[in-house]
């Protein structure tokens, strides 16, 4: 298949000589965490900064794999990158209105037998995650509640576009702190989002998986995600969905739960 090459950045991809696939996979193999073995393949993601006489210094993160596949009915059982996966998801989340990475380049090609893909999007600066931020004793409450109810109302758009994120966590999602408590959010990790047609049980893997994963948020914060996202059910709903998060939580999570629900509303 042809290269994606955002419109945005083609001039100064092109001016670096970026506009291939083999230019991307031969850049330096400078991993910024280990490669990630599985699916019987690779992926790890690199930093790489360009000096560019006319947009300055820019910073780019790129991700290569090999092999790294997996199936879709809708592509017949044949086996595609997961990076072309989270290309689409990035698209999808961009269309609705969800900020998330900026995509700059998706190629990939086969090899003898094996499928490797690029992706490279455009580095968040000034972005951290969610867990490290929310353990500063010194961010203040009203700015704490005000970012989980965004995280709640972006979770909600993503649900009634039938979108299931699967890896929704503290870690996952990018906060930038500026002046005057503002704050912006970026939700990363799209590789294993997919379609879901079941919306409670969407509701409840996503919100039962950022709860387990998100440490630094107290007990208190966990249950004002989930009061917050349901502001607008009815009582009965409400209901339902908290006693399917805390079965889940229980079963996923025993030791935490310790026989009692995690997340208690008052009515």
């Amino acid at each position: 298949m042809e290269p994606f090459i955002s419109p945005h950045y083609r001039d100064l991809l092109t001016r670096h000589g970026l506009n291939t696939f083999e230019a991307f996979w031969d850049l330096p193999w400078n991993w910024v965490e280990d490669s990630n073995v599985r699916r019987k393949g690779w992926s790890g993601t690199s930093s790489h900064r360009l000096v560019d006489g006319e947009a300055g210094s820019f910073s780019m993160f790129v991700k290569r794999q090999n092999s790294h596949n997996y199936r879709s009915l809708r592509y017949m059982l044949r086996e595609r990158p997961t990076f072309f996966r989270e290309l689409s998801n990035i698209r999808r989340m961009e269309q609705i209105g969800i900020p998330t990475v900026e995509p700059m380049f998706y190629g990939e090609r086969r090899d003898g037998d094996e499928l490797q893909a690029v992706l490279a999007t455009v580095e968040l600066k000034g972005y951290r995650e969610l867990n490290p931020v929310f353990e500063d004793s010194s961010l203040g409450v009203p700015l704490r509640q005000a970012i989980l109810h965004r995280i709640a109302d972006l979770s909600q758009v993503m649900h009634r576009h039938g979108l299931q994120h699967n890896s929704l966590s503290g870690k996952h999602v990018m906060v930038k702190l500026d002046e005057e408590d503002t704050f912006d959010i970026r939700i990363l990790d799209l590789e294993k989002m997919r379609r879901s047609w079941n919306r409670v049980r969407t509701v409840v893997c996503d919100l039962e998986k950022f709860i387990r994963h998100s440490p630094t948020l107290t007990a208190a914060e966990h249950a004002e995600l989930v009061r917050y996202y349901t502001r607008h059910s009815s009582p009965a709903h409400r209901k339902k969905l908290v006693a399917m998060i805390n079965q889940r939580i229980a079963r996923k999570w025993p030791l935490k739960a310790d026989g009692a629900p995690v997340i208690h509303l008052d009515d």
